[in-house]
């Protein structure tokens, strides 16, 4: 693949960490007022015109804390496309050059790779083809960054839309939007891949502009990325909440440890609340802060009158906090969803976990103690990191008082 070769490169002024001749204490205090930088330099975007490749950028259509997604047109083959653009604000800036270059020394490492997370991600798209799965089209590195080509999808994040309906969504609507991002995590799950990313904010339903209101079509739900870059960084950077979506991730994604082992069980928690905040209109209570007391009111009691009580019982059973006691793949995910009524599948039903604490024992061995923490470093970690430690730390204790019930 060739080097990118902008038509009108960006300019930017250097930031305080750039000049070679600053005193010691002035590159501190540029390394501590980095790591607090909430978002990116405004100009950190390519302009409209740039050529990276065949791809003629036009606008930008979204831009996060670790990439820029753009909208672009294929020259070759006359038809838009989207292009994501690799650029983790906390770890790295865009030079005047055009070229993206890390913000600090150390961190060059993380940068590079979580440069190689996006690309493995990209690689790993590019082999699927599922209506439901994001397609990537091709990827390259160039400019000192990673990009991929997807398709343009015309449409809204299940977020919005649900936020545009300003109420919950028919049973019908809701068994429709399942089927087709089951079988898109099944497909991720068969070659070895736990999403690891399932919320409303990453769900795209397209949408058809000559059909009637889109608030009334029928769901085509389009699962997107990974964020595998997103969470090489969040480690880097120790900023835990950007990996973490509160109320859709599940207890196991909170342990850095590795005490408790992610899995496809572990997708079909993210998705049962999806599934949960539609129906109830707000998200469950963080998986973290049910371990010790499990205080969110089950779908069969929050939204109870709406929905048959089959259709609750699966969206309850996706929701364990324990991850055994989850349906432990898509297919026996979609069997509860697809009951008819209220008995049970062949699957083990979530203990009621509401009455208070919740044994996270794994069967059959009791985890280990946690090590000692290491020594602080001079930068100070996010306070939300250090409570969620605190409260793994609790639970992790927990297991070894109670036990396996």
């Amino acid at each position: 693949m060739t080097d990118l070769d902008p038509t009108e490169p960006p300019r930017r002024e250097p930031g305080p960490d750039a000049a070679p001749d600053a005193a010691p204490g002035a590159l501190e205090r540029a390394e501590q007022k980095t790591l607090l930088m909430p978002r990116r330099e405004r100009d950190a975007q390519l302009p409209a015109g740039t050529l990276l490749q065949e791809y003629r950028l036009e606008r930008v259509l979204g831009v996060g804390g670790y990439s820029i997604v753009y909208l672009a047109h294929d020259t070759r083959l006359d038809r838009r496309v989207a292009i994501k653009e690799y650029l983790p604000a906390t770890l790295a800036a865009r030079a005047p050059s055009g070229e993206v270059v890390p913000r600090l020394p150390r961190f060059e490492d993380a940068f590079a790779k979580g440069m190689g997370s996006f690309i493995n991600e990209a690689r790993l798209l590019g082999g699927f083809d599922h209506p439901a799965l994001v397609k990537v089209y091709r990827f390259w590195q160039a400019n000192g960054t990673a990009y991929m080509v997807m398709p343009y999808y015309e449409g809204i994040t299940l977020r919005q839309w649900l936020a545009d309906l300003g109420a919950p969504p028919s049973e019908r609507w809701l068994r429709q939007l399942a089927p087709p991002l089951l079988e898109a995590l099944q497909v991720l799950h068969d070659h070895g891949i736990v999403h690891r990313d399932v919320a409303p904010d990453n769900v795209v339903l397209l949408v058809d502009r000559d059909a009637r209101s889109y608030l009334e079509q029928a769901p085509r739900p389009v699962l997107l990325d990974f964020g595998a870059a997103r969470r090489v960084a969040a480690e880097a950077t120790q900023q835990l909440t950007a990996i973490l979506k509160t109320g859709y991730s599940p207890v196991e994604q909170y342990d850095q440890g590795h005490a408790l082992k992610a899995g496809p069980w572990s997708d079909i928690y993210s998705l049962a609340a999806v599934l949960y905040a539609a129906a109830v209109g707000k998200p469950p209570v963080p998986s973290i802060a049910r371990v010790l007391r499990d205080e969110l009111a089950p779908a069969k009691v929050s939204a109870r009158g709406r929905y048959s009580p089959a259709f609750l019982a699966a969206i309850d059973a996706g929701l364990a906090v324990r991850p055994e006691r989850r349906p432990q793949t898509a297919a026996e995910f979609r069997e509860w969803l697809e009951r008819s009524d209220a008995a049970e599948p062949d699957i083990a039903l979530p203990a009621d976990e509401s009455a208070g604490g919740v044994d996270l024992t794994l069967e059959p061995a009791i985890p280990s103690p946690p090590a000692a923490p290491a020594a602080p470093s001079p930068s100070r970690l996010p306070w939300i990191a250090g409570g969620i430690a605190a409260v793994l730390a609790l639970a992790l204790l927990a297991w070894g008082l109670l036990g396996p019930r």
